[in-house]
């Protein structure tokens, strides 16, 4: 889908003052956007499918290798059964044809994809479905959808049970709910008097296990008490569950990111840890005599301050080395989330994402702003000197998470959106985008977001365009090889050398277990909701 943009330009010019052309240009493709609606009245969902195929696309398989095509991809229910190039198939019919025998039967949906591309579905590995009665689930399920990303991990599902959230992953997989394929991983809690004792622990790793429960996610103690954690992670193991740990500074010594690794973290989320693993001269951070871990502007400003006392040779020596040996030994997998803390190093930009105006809902920008009672919301006296801090950080930790794939480390892409200026979907497109400033290769990126999503939720039947896989596809009318914006839900703006702007929106359609889901208009649902939510209709 295609829009000029020129005679908005020439608006633009003359009203934009001191904004700058720039800004009203990025405003202007983000309304056009808006405001497009797609034409041949397609169904929002259909299938499965008894037999799809989709036709002359080029393939990015999701392993490394390098795109292929054209090439025609035969799927049946919810499996990918046949990836074949065109050319082949031709063949195969001419001389069918020639010698007489009856045709095959018409599949029951044919999708030309030729000039298209078509990647496993993205899968986010550290999700909040963080539901209100003013944020739908169905809000954030449709955002996720729209960028093509098909399984999510996720910690919560609104205050729900464990019991209630595997109930949610059931209705998905039935096809009840419209919503990315789902596995949970229930926080930790304090709360549950039974999470201090290793006794405790064993019972309640039994009792999720029972319900269901994928994994388990631990954010600081007493998850993170040595005895405690070591009991959860070798419970969890003889249960083939996952154990997600956010290293809280209150328990990140002794237990820094080596320590968790090697007694059985399956991943470590966001940056805690690997600085605390390096130090030197210290073996406990560094501390201003004021400062108050329950506190958030001081406990998110040291968390990044941290990487500027880690002892860089350690860091990319000792470190790295003791974390891929516990990835031989466990499956250990690094999941860095660089894009939630992105407002650490410029908040004015994150406040003004281009997609806030017609994608993000009252209730959840208000959530971002500065309130000491809301979680993730403390950016007042927020200043330079701190962004700086955290961009100086962030050059160390990407080089850091860079090194370590470079050196066969398995990392995934997770988003922890719903905080911090990012919202779902766009997150995990933003993701990739960061990746790629810490080095990675687009092809290492995508791998990233698919085969090696597909290690960390322990399913070896996704993550990959390969027959006998479950059938999660994204397929994009432009090549993400060449830009990984074009997953983004606002589109793409491209200016050419005749000045003019053109906007496209590229993903076509998101597959999810043999389901086709009109990407465009699950994102059109999602602005009418936040249209209503602001007008105040029902």
């Amino acid at each position: 889908m295609r829009v000029e943009l020129s005679s908005r330009l020439g608006v633009c010019r003359m009203n934009a003052g001191r904004i700058g052309v720039l800004l009203c240009l990025v405003i202007s493709v983000v309304q056009i956007a808006a405001a497009q609606t797609q034409s041949g009245g397609e169904p929002e969902q259909s299938g499965p499918y008894g037999s799809l195929v989709i036709r002359d696309v080029t393939v990015i398989d999701g392993s490394g290798a390098p795109a292929f095509g054209p090439a025609d991809v035969f799927v049946k229910g919810n499996r990918i059964v046949r990836v074949v190039p065109s050319d082949a198939i031709a063949r195969e019919e001419s001389k069918a044809e020639a010698a007489h025998e009856p045709k095959q039967a018409a599949p029951d949906r044919v999708i030309d994809g030729k000039g298209m591309f078509l990647t496993p579905g993205l899968i986010d590995a550290h999700a909040h479905i963080n539901e209100t009665k003013d944020v739908p689930a169905e809000y954030i399920y449709k955002l996720y959808l729209g960028h093509g990303v098909t399984t999510v991990r996720t910690f919560n599902v609104g205050n729900d049970s464990p019991k209630e959230m595997v109930e949610v992953k059931k209705k998905i997989a039935a096809n009840q709910i419209v919503a990315p394929r789902m596995y949970v991983y229930p926080f930790w809690r304090e709360a549950d008097p039974r999470s201090s004792t290793v006794e405790g622990a064993n019972q309640i790793v039994d009792e999720w296990h029972s319900l269901g429960v994928d994994g388990i996610k631990i954010l600081g103690k007493p998850g993170l008490w040595p005895d405690i954690f070591q009991t959860i992670t070798t419970r969890a193991r003889k249960y083939n569950m996952g154990v997600a740990v956010h290293i809280g500074q209150d328990g990140v010594y002794p237990m820094n990111a080596v320590r968790v690794a090697a007694d059985g973290a399956s991943t470590i989320e966001h940056h805690y840890g690997y600085a605390e693993s390096s130090f030197e001269s210290h073996n406990i951070q560094i501390l201003p005599p004021g400062y108050n871990y329950s506190n958030e502007p001081d406990r998110f400003l040291e968390t990044g301050r941290v990487w500027l006392q880690a002892d860089e040779a350690k860091l990319h020596g000792e470190v790295i080395d003791s974390l891929l040996d516990s990835m031989h030994k466990t499956g250990f997998i690094m999941v860095p989330t660089f894009g939630i803390y992105e407002a650490n190093r410029d908040v004015e930009r994150a406040m003004t994402l281009p997609w806030h105006a017609t994608y993000t809902l009252p209730a959840v920008m208000d959530s971002f702003f500065p309130n000491p009672a809301h979680h993730a919301s403390y950016f007042y006296e927020w200043t330079s000197n701190k962004e700086a801090d955290w961009a100086q950080a962030y050059r160390r930790w990407m080089e850091f998470v860079n090194d370590y794939k470079n050196r066969g480390g398995v990392v995934a892409v997770g988003s922890d959106t719903g905080f911090l200026f990012e919202i779902w979907g766009f997150g995990t497109i933003r993701e990739l985008e960061l990746l790629e400033e810490a080095g990675f290769t687009p092809l290492e990126a995508i791998h990233a977001a698919t085969e090696n999503g597909a290690k960390v939720v322990k399913n070896p039947e996704l993550g990959l365009i390969r027959p006998g896989y479950l059938a999660d596809m994204v397929l994009l009318t432009e090549n993400p090889l060449a830009d990984v914006k074009v997953f983004y839900g606002i589109g793409v703006a491209r200016a050419g050398a005749d000045r003019k702007l053109v906007q496209e929106q590229c993903v076509k359609y998101t597959i999810r277990d043999g389901v086709i889901f009109d990407s465009q208009a699950l994102l059109r649902d999602v602005r009418d909701m936040v249209e209503k939510a602001k007008t105040g209709k029902q």
